[in-house]
């Protein structure tokens, strides 16, 4: 197989548990990868305008944002689909429910969260999200939605993603992220459509792109792809999902197998 894109998640997969990369290794792997026009992608559930101000010394790199609901180059710009404003309406009355879980609304540079929401959810919120505001009721937010990340007690998650999936059925699909954590995200925003759409603009098939992940929200990447790599860290139940398995992303293991499988052959 030639491989012309790679695309990968960044928590849990490309970046280790203290959010950072092997910096000096990537920068020569993708100097490698640039030589030989292979296009490296980054598909996650952070906004791609963080994204792209993350990864600021590669301009020429595509983000995947949202789950596959964005799509953004430094010089092509941000494309982006929302959910429409009687969907946010009716997912947030849904939503209130659960009164012990915690919501933010996702818009395409602003996350909203309620000002009185647990400030453990908030820091973290802030920590993961370029820009953050709180506001006394979600249901007066305008800014158009691109998903709902949502968190719960850890031991809710299955039950919530099941709870959820017929009550939304239509409007929004639950995607954990792991126990504990889940975003809704429109139906068929995901990033094996994105990267669908991706390949088409670059003119890249499926069967030249390989794509890491470690969660749920992967699969459809994973599943559209040539060769699906499942991280070593991932559940037991997503290792059986991929084509193979690579170390943990503590071990580097997206830039292992890219070095060791992809660069050396």
């Amino acid at each position: 197989m030639t491989v012309k894109l790679i695309a990968t998640d960044m928590d849990g997969t490309f970046l280790n548990n203290q959010g950072e990369y092997n910096r000096t290794w990537f920068k020569k792997i993708y100097a490698e990868l640039q030589r030989r026009g292979i296009q490296f992608v980054i598909a996650s559930g952070h906004q791609a305008v963080e994204l792209v101000d993350f990864f600021n010394d590669f301009p020429e790199m595509w983000m995947i944002g949202g789950n596959g609901a964005e799509l953004m180059n430094t010089q092509a710009g941000l494309t982006a689909e929302t959910f429409s404003a009687a969907a946010t309406q009716q997912i947030l009355a849904t939503l209130a429910d659960y009164p012990e879980i915690q919501i933010a609304l996702c818009g395409t540079k602003t996350v909203h969260v309620l000002e009185h929401a647990d400030p453990g959810f908030i820091a973290a919120m802030r920590n993961y999200y370029y820009q953050l505001e709180t506001v006394a009721d979600l249901t007066t937010v305008t800014d158009p939605v691109v998903k709902f990340d949502i968190i719960c007690a850890p031991a809710m998650t299955d039950q919530l993603v099941y709870e959820l999936t017929p009550k939304l059925a239509g409007i929004a699909v639950p995607a954990s992220g792991g126990q504990g954590s889940m975003d809704l995200i429109q139906p068929g925003m995901h990033k094996g459509r994105a990267l669908k759409l991706l390949g088409n603009r670059l003119g890249i098939r499926s069967t030249e792109m390989v794509a890491f992940g470690d969660g749920t929200n992967d699969l459809e990447m994973l599943r559209y792809v040539d060769t699906g790599v499942v991280m070593g860290n991932a559940p037991a139940n997503m290792q059986t999902q991929g084509d193979t398995v690579t170390e943990s992303n503590e071990q580097d293991g997206v830039l292992s197998y890219i070095e060791n499988e992809i660069l050396r052959k």
